[in-house]
């Protein structure tokens, strides 16, 4: 019996257009034995065949958001690489589960587009996307900062990411003392600053030290669960768009003292904005691209509109490993960006009371 496991090619096998959105719950069934299998879609005639044709009923799955695997008979390692495939494409693997597929317990009570669904998914999506992605690019995550209490907190969020070829470049933006944590596993660079130049500046700066060939924007007070850079990077492998990030959906509104998950836009599809504490893209792009604008407020619109000017698309994957804060107004906590804290109960699917506590979202 062979021992390789099997593993995918993300050109072929990825998420790009194909998660549903998440409006009611369609879920597909593949049963067998030794001799064929049979797959049934809601709405749509059942189709059956021998095991050596199940690969070509991949594309079949886009529509649904789940598939029920009731095929204990079949061949092992045609049902491994089969599920591997589906998982990568974005469908929820459930029921009798080959190896090859991380198990997510019984199917889900909960329903396509609550937390819980979609953090199963994301973890089967995420395992198997990343058994075809080769040797990890090196990737800088950039830190500018001019808070310095915050800055344990955010570097030992960091320093728990599971993706293995990371470095942190923290720019002290001010004349504030900051130290580096003892202990850290991951490398950080620190660098300075002066207070009187820019944000831009100051990513700029940062951005130019780093020595990673993917860059990502990180920002001193959102949380970041411990596979949001191994996310990144595969949304930027599989998309192939110029620039990728994460969305504003999962909130805490501290004036509320709510957690909220709003509704909006696609999963896995191409957009014109994104978070900038999110943000990811190849240093040699953002340098084509004319780099951080030096400017005060604003610098991830103005990046996004470079981006845009330069014929560059965006992609935003799920929103799974990602915590955005709105603070409360107070002096040093000000945001970029001025809005009614009830804007943010708009189009909410789930709601929380407090910080909600979740590994996902490094919360926990």
């Amino acid at each position: 019996m062979s021992t390789v496991r099997p593993s995918v090619d993300l050109a072929r096998d990825n998420p790009v257009g194909r998660v549903p959105e998440p409006v009611g719950r369609r879920v597909a069934t593949l049963e067998g034995d030794a001799d064929g299998w049979t797959l049934r879609r809601p709405g749509r005639l059942r189709r059956r065949g021998r095991w050596e044709a199940l690969d070509s009923t991949l594309d079949r799955l886009d529509d649904v958001h789940e598939v029920d695997v009731r095929a204990s008979g079949a061949p092992q390692d045609v049902l491994a690489r089969w599920t591997l495939r589906a998982a990568a494409r974005g469908s929820l693997v459930t029921g009798e589960v080959p190896g090859a597929v991380v198990p997510v317990g019984p199917a889900p009570t909960s329903r396509p587009g609550d937390l819980d669904h979609d953090v199963r998914s994301v973890r089967q999506r995420r395992a198997a996307l990343a058994t075809g992605l080769g040797p990890a690019p090196t990737v800088s995550a950039v830190l500018v900062t001019r808070r310095p209490a915050l800055v344990p907190r955010i570097l030992a969020m960091l320093d728990a990411q599971r993706y293995p070829a990371l470095e942190v470049v923290l720019v002290v933006h001010g004349d504030e003392p900051v130290e580096v944590p003892a202990g850290l596993t991951v490398p950080v660079q620190l660098l300075h600053a002066p207070a009187d130049r820019s944000l831009g500046h100051a990513l700029e700066l940062g951005c130019a030290a780093a020595s990673g060939t993917l860059l990502t924007k990180v920002d001193d007070d959102d949380f970041y669960g411990p596979d949001h850079v191994l996310d990144l990077v595969l949304a930027h492998r599989v998309s192939g768009a110029l620039m990728v990030g994460k969305s504003t959906t999962i909130v805490h509104v501290e004036q509320l003292d709510v957690t909220v998950r709003r509704v909006f836009g696609v999963p896995e599809g191409f957009t014109h904005r994104v978070a900038g504490g999110t943000m990811l893209l190849a240093a040699e792009d953002l340098r084509a691209v004319g780099g951080w604008s030096d400017v005060p407020r604003a610098v991830d619109t103005k990046l996004l509109e470079s981006v845009a000017q330069a014929g560059g698309r965006v992609y935003r994957p799920h929103d799974v490993g990602y915590l955005y804060v709105r603070h409360r107004p107070a002096p040093g906590l000000e945001h970029t960006w001025s809005t009614d804290p009830r804007h943010f109960l708009r189009n909410t699917r789930e709601q929380w009371l407090g910080l909600l506590a979740h590994e996902e979202l490094g919360t926990a």
